[in-house]
């Protein structure tokens, strides 16, 4: 079996609400409206058809001519063989900028997708009995509740995700303590003493204040505080995690860094994301150097949909050592779906799918309605 032909597919889904999320030194970054995605087909020569998803890509970072890119990955993809994963990231890596550009690392984590996709359809299995096998059959998933100033809106949200299920949220901070204190506190309020909170500064803490502003907000009672201050220093990292009593979080990317995290003591739990590592096979790297040095894990997201979740839930079927609610939000945030049958939330879990490859179909159709 050989590769044979590659296309690329824009879609563009506006978001439930404009999510805001704060930046390095505390301001607030723009609000986010609509999402952009490719989808990658992938054909080979005895008719099986892979399909990938490069998610939630930020304007600035799309190709600025998609025919020419779809092209140049064409020519990259054509006559591999599904199962050499191995060789297509190391081959990736040495022609793109994968450290230099989203677009390059999203693309990665979607050919290697198509390629898990075309591997699981050939052989008649999900992909993760390719992987070893699942460890479990759902995933608990926290609803992201992002950065909003009217909490009338943050109640309704909440109220809403509560009586559908959810026991699980991590909510936006970084910008303003006063407001994330209040929207901590009704979040605490609403879901009651028996729901898990996380809370994610991005970055917009100095150490200093992270370290104030957790024990400030620990008296809700926190189940984990995300990257709370920059994280190129993994040094920083590990002085607020010393200071608080709460579980440190971080995103994990590279097995270089999280390799650091770990000498330095920094964190409790990786978030790791096929999206942000380049794949399911680069992510489960990360997840076996976690569990080696007896840290937790929990998925992250960039916000994918349907095709990019399944991918997500097939890494989270075989990993051992998840310890937190996964933020697998994107099948309950965005108001348009690519897949046949809807991902749908069951008490705030999602199910792990038993079909071939992916485990999903997708909803062709759908792409001339969506495109941009």
């Amino acid at each position: 079996m050989k590769t044979t032909s590659l296309k690329l597919h824009p879609v563009a889904v506006a978001r439930q609400y404009a999510t805001v999320i704060a930046q390095a030194g505390g301001n607030a970054k723009r609000a986010v409206a609509k999402s952009y995605f490719y989808f990658v087909e992938v054909r080979t020569d005895n008719g099986f058809i892979g399909w990938g998803e490069i998610s939630d890509i930020e304007p600035d970072d799309l190709p600025k001519d998609a025919d020419d890119y779809a092209e140049l990955l064409s020519a990259f993809m054509r006559g591999r063989d599904p199962f050499a994963i191995q060789q297509m990231h190391r081959d990736f890596t040495e022609h793109f900028l994968v450290e230099e550009s989203s677009l390059a690392k999203y693309t990665r984590c979607a050919l290697d997708m198509a390629m898990y996709d075309l591997q699981g359809k050939a052989t008649k299995q999900p992909i993760y009995n390719l992987l070893g096998g699942k460890v479990r059959n759902d995933v608990v998933i926290s609803w992201v509740a992002y950065i909003r100033k009217e909490l009338d809106l943050l109640r309704t949200e909440m109220r809403e995700k509560v009586a559908q299920g959810f026991r699980a949220f991590k909510l936006k901070v970084g910008v303003d303590i006063e407001l994330d204190e209040e929207r901590v506190a009704l979040a605490r309020e609403v879901g009651g003493k028996e729901i898990s909170i996380k809370v994610d500064a991005n970055a917009g803490w100095s150490v200093a204040e992270a370290a104030k502003n957790i024990r400030r907000l620990n008296r809700f009672q926190l189940a984990g505080v995300e990257t709370p201050v920059p994280r190129e220093n993994p040094a920083d990292i590990a002085a607020v995690r010393k200071q608080v009593d709460v579980p440190i979080l971080e995103h994990v990317s590279t097995l270089e860094y999280g390799l650091a995290l770990a000498k330095a003591g920094a964190v409790d739990v990786f978030n790791i994301a096929t999206t942000g590592a380049g794949g399911i096979w680069p992510a489960r790297q990360i997840v076996s150097l976690a569990q080696a040095a007896d840290i937790g894990v929990l998925l992250g997201s960039t916000v994918e949909l349907g095709p990019g979740t399944l991918a997500q839930l097939h890494l989270a079927a075989i990993t051992p050592n998840l310890a937190l609610p996964s933020d697998l939000i994107g099948p309950g945030m965005y108001t348009k779906h690519v897949l046949t049958e809807r991902l749908l939330y069951q008490q705030g879990k999602l199910l792990v799918p038993s079909g071939p490859g992916l485990g999903g179909e997708i909803d062709t159709k759908q792409f001339a309605e969506l495109a941009f």
